[in-house]
């Protein structure tokens, strides 16, 4: 009768301690569920693209075979990009992909993967347009993707009279084309597209800037960003990162971003 006793007592003491684990626990994280949520500023042809859940781009791809690789699902969130790692630092997704340049100023709250693509800005004008130069967005309204590095080099390298941000850059380049600004300025992949699906617009010049886009993590994410950093690494050694590359840019990527690499500061 006494060791029944006991074995009841002990029986109720590990319930009641498992409950207690699950009530401090929170629930489980989008890792160890096997999938890989992942936020991102829809749309940024050709990165992203499309309506949920027929996402397309460089990036959707690109991700797409890294998940497959670390043998998890993918799901996307749609987020604006202005708020976009503040997000991640919510726990809201595991991991960003947006088209984003690594910058110093952004690894002080999050840390970056390997480079996976190398970009500039570009200016983009109407075709009847007399801007030709980033010397001649002096005195303009010039229209940016709100939080972009485009939107930091108008204000920090040119003399522009006023810089309008917008939540998307197809939004930015829409006042280009409507005549509310006399210019946009986004990263030169996304002016070439639309550039080629819009008429009645061209690049008035690129801007070398010497960009590197990463995917994004929580600085405390180190074993996410180096299974992610692991499996892009595979994907250009094995020739699907080039594959994926020449779909979007009808070009072999440049060598550099094959080989490249991010220490996180």
């Amino acid at each position: 009768m006494r060791s029944w006793l006991r074995l009841t007592l002990a029986v109720a003491i590990a319930l009641a301690a498992g409950a207690f684990a699950v009530g401090c626990g929170g629930g489980s994280s989008s890792s160890d569920t096997g999938t890989l949520t992942v936020g991102s500023d829809i749309p940024y042809p050709p990165f992203e693209e499309g309506q949920p859940p027929d996402y397309a781009g460089f990036d959707i791809d690109l991700v797409n075979a890294i998940s497959d690789e670390i043998g998890r699902d993918v799901e996307y969130q749609d987020t604006e990009f202005d708020t976009i790692f503040r997000d991640l630092a919510q726990g809201k997704f595991d991991m960003v992909a947006s088209a984003t340049t690594i910058t110093p100023e952004r690894e002080q709250t999050v840390d970056f993967s390997d480079p996976y693509y190398l970009s500039e800005q570009a200016i983009v004008v109407t075709s009847d347009s007399d801007v030709k130069s980033v010397d001649d967005l002096d005195g303009l309204t010039v229209s940016v993707q709100q939080g972009t590095t485009g939107q930091a080099y108008v204000e920090d390298q040119t003399d522009a009279s006023e810089v309008r941000p917008f939540p998307t850059g197809p939004d930015a380049v829409n006042a280009a084309k409507a005549g509310t600004a006399d210019a946009a300025v986004l990263d030169l992949p996304v002016a070439q597209d639309a550039v080629a699906k819009e008429s009645g617009l061209e690049i008035a010049t690129s801007i070398p800037t010497d960009e590197e886009y990463g995917f994004v993590f929580q600085q405390d994410d180190d074993d996410l960003r180096e299974e992610v950093n692991d499996a892009l690494q595979k994907l250009k050694d094995d020739g699907t990162y080039a594959q994926i590359y020449k779909k979007w840019f009808k070009e072999e990527p440049p060598e550099e971003v094959l080989t490249a690499t991010n220490e996180p500061k």
